[in-house]
């Protein structure tokens, strides 16, 4: 393998694509000092990139397109193996990679996901606090150059209903007996998180116009609409916290469709269920089918009604559903992602795969088809985009290695793979390097991700590695 040249010399990080570059705009626009650009090597035609800092502890999973075509992007640089403490800086960027403009978060503040409104302004969430002072849930605005309009933390006055937690415990009979326990609530209002190294990726935002739309994990799973002055116009829980909840594979995902309804959808398993009976009162609704399934819940543009429908493959054998990406359009439900297929092996420890993974279906009725994608050895995505016509664009990391307990014992490339509404492929992209390498997110043909990971049981958890941005043509 060659290294790559320019700022990745560092890292031999081979990339393999197909495509025509349009080339330079005559007039750049002016930068804040660091003119590096996408570099695009003879050994990758059509993809560019570059590493974004210079740090080893770095990463680098949320990014918003404007539309004028340039990139933000949130980089997070970690300071030891707890992922809880580090800086981050939103980082401006032109679509050929020279950086515009940069926005340091707070001291002991670490980003959790950045969107962009139509006006060009920017909303983004983060948790500020350290381990001498209680965390706590801050949103920003700020404007197209990313300057600051309004900063406040978020302020929640949860009902004792909100605050319920479902325990689960195993009975001398086997059988498993389920307790509430009353959340504490911050005496301020003030939301504070305190398992964020186990949910970083389940505070999530998507933009309705000029308001911003806030997925949080903190009483059970709880929506919020912000307006501009990031003030709460209303928030919606839509499922309790239990004691199963803080270990779900995967993370929730949000949609807002043409109506201003909101769709969230977030991994569940049999055994949560009753929980989510008894705290809404919906014995009314009967679980059937697979062990594991996928909740789709479509929230009015009031936030005062909402309509719920479980989603799987109807395949026992399909477990561990992690969805990356939901699309609402009317009541038609698009979902993709990834899942585990068991039965793939038979060694010790050694059963299953993770494939790609989507689902159609409709509110009514739930699944209506579904499918998995067997690309290499094991494929996770990070991230996945659905489009008008119903085509999805996966991105992860592939062609790893790992044991049924979650332990990984090679790693695994990056990749970008997309598929058209019937099924067949339009992209194929590769990201391998000497050690892990990972694409986080993609957002239209710009992708952030991470490259020379660590060799361990859990390189998606690791600290060690480096960040890159880049572009496809």
């Amino acid at each position: 393998m060659q290294p790559i040249r320019g700022l990745l010399t560092c890292a031999t990080l081979l990339l393999f694509a197909c495509s025509q570059d349009n080339g330079p705009s005559p007039n750049p626009p002016p930068t804040d000092g660091d003119t590096t650009t996408f570099t695009e090597g003879d050994w990758h035609p059509g993809v560019a990139l570059r590493r974004v800092g210079d740090a080893f502890q770095e990463e680098m999973d949320r990014i918003a397109v404007t539309a004028g075509g340039n990139v933000a992007a949130i980089r997070t640089s970690h300071r030891g193996q707890d992922d809880r403490v580090g800086t981050s800086v939103l980082e401006l960027f032109d679509g050929h990679g020279r950086r515009l403009a940069s926005a340091a978060a707070p001291a002991t503040a670490i980003m959790l996901d950045i969107i962009v409104h139509p006006s060009g302004e920017f909303t983004v969430v983060e948790v500020r606090g350290d381990a001498a002072t209680p965390r706590a849930l801050w949103l920003r605005r700020l404007g197209a150059d990313l300057h600051l309009i309004h900063e406040a933390p978020l302020r929640d006055q949860p009902t004792e209903r909100d605050r319920q937690m479902y325990v689960f415990e195993r009975q001398p009979d086997g059988s498993e007996a389920m307790k509430t326990e009353v959340i504490p609530v911050s005496g301020d209002g003030i939301v504070r998180p305190e398992a964020i190294a186990l949910t970083r990726r389940r505070f999530v935002l998507a933009a309705r116009g000029e308001e911003a739309i806030l997925s949080t994990f903190v009483y059970g799973t709880k929506v919020y609409a912000l307006a501009p002055d990031l003030r709460v116009l209303w928030s919606r829980q839509i499922m309790p916290l239990t004691s199963s909840t803080v270990s779900l594979v995967g993370q929730e995902v949000l949609t807002v469709d043409g109506a201003g309804r909101i769709g969230i959808a977030f991994p569940i398993d049999r055994a949560m269920f009753p929980a989510y009976q008894r705290h809404f009162d919906r014995n009314d609704v009967i679980w059937s089918g697979p062990r594991d399934q996928t909740m789709v819940t479509r929230i009015s543009a009031d936030g005062q009604s909402t309509v719920m429908r479980l989603f799987s493959h109807g395949d026992d054998a399909i477990v561990e559903p992690n969805v990356a990406g939901i699309v609402l359009h009317d009541e038609q439900v698009t979902l993709c992602g990834s899942a585990r297929v068991e039965g793939k092996y038979q060694e010790p420890n050694r059963t299953m795969e993770w494939d790609l993974s989507w689902v159609r279906g409709n509110l009514e009725h739930g699944t209506v088809e579904s499918g998995v994608i067997d690309l290499k050895r094991d494929d996770y995505a990070f991230d996945c985009k659905i489009d008008e016509a119903g085509g999805m664009l996966f991105a992860g990391s592939n062609d790893f290695f790992a044991y049924d307990t979650h332990s990984w014992m090679e790693p695994g490339q990056g990749f970008v793979y997309g598929i058209d509404a019937t099924g067949h492929e339009t992209t194929r992209l590769a990201f391998r390097g000497p050690r892990h390498t990972e694409v986080r997110a993609i957002d239209q043909r710009f992708f952030a991700g991470t490259f020379d990971g660590p060799l361990t049981h859990t390189p998606s958890a690791e600290v060690d590695k480096k960040a890159m941005l880049g572009v496809w043509r």
